[in-house]
């Protein structure tokens, strides 16, 4: 037996109202509470929606709400995947080139110690320039909030201080040729059109399931 629309409708608004307030954490969370009562209903339980909801969330509430690390767990390896996938799409492919193309060629008529000084802080400000656009768009345009997409900051923060530590790797070595910098800047400007396009898609991804329910 399936759930209706509005019972579907239901359980996400329960669970934004239980403070469950990043809807891919809510998403999976949806799906799994819709089939555990769909599988009670097939197994014979022949309450109505409201009755097993109700009375699988008293049972079921706490755990659910408390120990998530499963769900965290599921959106996780979905946003690895989608990030992967993303940098392979020729956008991030052609930032990428473009990078490196413009990096090498501006290295051709100015100092390279010139150039590394300003190359080394794009990633930075791309980043920064992300976050504001996202902090904006959840103020004022109401976008729903994704919990992978709060995380991946916290490893792109990561991957910023290994690009320096690599960055200042080439200035201790004096390695006057080397394109480390160039590359990883380019793969880190890259990685931030990664990004756009996953949001992008998981935004579609989230009015593609639930525009009609929710």
């Amino acid at each position: 037996m399936k759930l209706t629309k509005e019972d579907i409708q239901f359980i996400d608004q329960y669970l934004e109202n239980s403070d469950v307030v990043h809807v891919d954490i809510r998403m999976e969370m949806t799906d799994h509470v819709a089939s555990e009562i769909e599988a009670m209903m097939v197994g014979g339980d022949q309450r109505a929606f409201y009755f097993i909801f109700k009375d699988y969330m008293v049972a079921n509430k706490h755990s659910l709400l408390s120990n998530n690390k499963s769900f965290i767990k599921a959106t996780d390896k979905q946003l690895s995947l989608s990030i992967f996938k993303a940098l392979l799409k020729w956008p991030s492919l052609l930032t990428f080139f473009i990078c490196m193309l413009l990096f090498t060629s501006l290295n051709m008529v100015t100092n390279i110690s010139v150039l590394k000084s300003w190359v080394g802080v794009l990633p930075l400000i791309g980043f920064v320039f992300f976050g504001v656009i996202y902090f904006v768009q959840l103020k004022w345009f109401k976008l729903e909030r994704f919990s992978a997409l709060e995380r991946m900051g916290f490893i792109y923060v990561m991957a910023f201080h290994l690009f320096h530590l690599c960055w200042n790797i080439s200035n201790f070595k004096k390695v006057e040729n080397n394109y480390v910098v160039y590359i990883l800047s380019s793969l880190a400007l890259a990685l931030l059109v990664a990004m756009v396009l996953v949001v992008k898609s998981r935004i579609s991804e989230y009015q593609n399931r639930f525009e009609k329910l929710v």
